[in-house]
């Protein structure tokens, strides 16, 4: 990486999360390794914080989210007092899934270890996911007489299908790396030691493709509950918009001419919050 920037306090080498710059790909890692990388409702806040600050960095086209040390995220920290469960997930967790679905930038997420509970939620809320070799998925919920949360019963269903996302919740299940591939639920393999590696260099990837990525992403997410009437005239208006683009136009000239395009640079959206 080029460049470390704590997002908490920039001057605190232990800080929850840490962004890193590398080009145009942003990488934040979640550093609670005692932890296992488990999330206080403080570091959920944290995490927000640094996926909107590298969504309003026009230079950064993708984001990698991954853990420091053995773990990916062993979800919410229950080992002191965790409050009131209701309030947390409005709070914290909520607000920070909806921004990972919403950020106009891709999230490729390295699994270099462990994802439990609401880890599985980061792991489901990012776009791609690269699970090193000796990662696992463990959902323990109904062990503990609680039920998946952070938008879990949401995303799962629709990641894996509905059988085995009950197989995997109501059976509390573990899930092996090689397993969660064949099952849709992870995009690629990595040998131990470069899953971070290995989502870093295909987030990099997204420097050579146009701002356009940001308008499928949103049509992908807005069409798991669109009719088909409504997805079709979505696509037919947003199409028309990107045609009158300038990396519309610029890709077309520069296919014509055998030449590498060069596009134009991200423009980061407006947000209120």
């Amino acid at each position: 990486m080029t460049s470390s920037t704590p997002i908490a306090d920039r001057t605190e080498p232990t800080a929850d999360v840490l962004v890193e710059r590398d080009g145009t790909v942003g990488v934040i890692t979640i550093n609670r390794p005692e932890r296992l990388n488990a999330v206080t409702t403080e570091a959920g806040d944290k995490l927000r914080s640094a996926f909107l600050e590298l969504e309003a960095d026009p230079r950064i086209r993708a984001v990698v989210l991954t853990g420091a040390g053995r773990g990916f995220c062993a979800g919410a920290d229950i080992s002191g007092d965790v409050g009131n469960a209701r309030e947390v997930l409005l709070d914290a967790w909520n607000p920070l899934v909806l921004t990972m679905q919403s950020l106009q930038l891709p999230i490729i997420a390295a699994i270099n270890g462990v994802a439990a509970g609401a880890g599985v939620s980061l792991a489901l809320a990012c776009d791609l996911r690269v699970a090193a070799a000796s990662a696992r998925f463990e959902l323990s919920f109904a062990k503990i007489g609680l039920m998946p949360d952070a938008g879990l019963t949401w995303l799962l269903p629709r990641v894996v299908g509905l059988g085995r996302a009950n197989e995997l919740a109501l059976l509390a299940e573990r899930l092996s790396a090689s397993e969660a591939c064949s099952w849709g639920l992870v995009n690629r393999l990595a040998e131990d030691g470069r899953a971070l590696a290995d989502a870093v260099a295909m987030a990099g990837r997204f420097a050579e493709l146009s701002v356009s990525v940001a308008t499928i992403k949103r049509a992908h997410h807005r069409a798991l509950d669109a009719d088909f009437v409504d997805q079709l005239n979505h696509e037919a208006h947003t199409q028309g918009w990107l045609q009158e683009q300038p990396d519309f136009a610029e890709a077309t000239r520069a296919f014509a001419a055998k030449r590498p395009p060069q596009l134009t640079e991200r423009t980061p959206p407006e947000r209120t919050n």
